[in-house]
């Protein structure tokens, strides 16, 4: 298993780093939806299809496939997985419908003189916008899965597929840029923190324990 240190000089949480900053900049110097209207302008027959199904990794759906898999080969990770997909949720929730309860660009927007563009089949929400559900979920599940294996290129490639839900998220019209940020730091601090606590700083609560190393193909 490699190390906390280890996992922070690894390429995919360099390319967090490069996402996070470079979409803060954005929230910081441009006004709220800017981002979101330039990404919206520049739908296309592609884009349309690619985003509409890329965004349901960002679902709880994907979760339970995970978990599935997860069964079969190590019981631990399928702890850490529902310890993850439970704190996460709980945290989202009480963010976006206890605390700040935010309309989604598609209510921001009613009666205003703009014209957007939307994507066949999907629907529109109007509230809990910030942060994003769907963001939070795979940079969760996504973190989680590089804290997991040691292959580099799988890492990136978690790294990526949630950046890609996250861009997912305001290219189909449903979050902002913000909410999109916030999201991802949502779930990267949830799963990283579960994942550091019961490896790194207690690995005797759970990982040393030879029986959770072995799934239903393994007993």
């Amino acid at each position: 298993m490699e190390s906390l240190k280890e996992k922070l000089q690894s390429p995919a949480f360099m390319m967090f780093v490069l996402y996070f900053f470079t979409a803060l900049l954005l929230v910081i110097f441009l006004e709220k939806g800017t981002f979101l209207l330039w990404l919206n302008s520049r739908h296309n027959p592609f884009g349309n299809v690619f985003f509409r199904y890329v965004t349901h990794f960002g679902e709880g759906l994907v979760f339970v496939l995970v978990g599935i898999i997860f069964l079969f080969y190590r019981f631990y990770n399928l702890i850490l997985l529902v310890m993850v997909g439970f704190f996460q949720y709980i945290l989202v929730y009480l963010a976006k419908a206890l605390i700040f309860n935010f309309p989604r660009p598609s209510i921001f927007y009613e009666g205003k003189e703009i014209v957007f563009n939307l994507v066949e089949g999907v629907k529109m929400e109007a509230r809990y916008s910030f942060p994003s559900g769907h963001t939070a979920t795979a940079f969760a599940l996504a973190t989680l899965l590089i804290c997991l294996t040691r292959n580099k290129l799988l890492q990136v490639l978690y790294m990526l597929g949630a950046i890609l839900v996250a861009i997912s998220r305001i290219y189909l019209f449903q979050h902002f840029l913000v909410d999109t940020l916030v999201g991802a730091l949502a779930g990267m601090f949830t799963a990283g923190l579960i994942w550091w606590y019961f490896t790194q700083k207690n690995p005797d609560l759970l990982y040393h324990k030879s029986s959770l190393q072995r799934g239903l193909l393994k007993s």
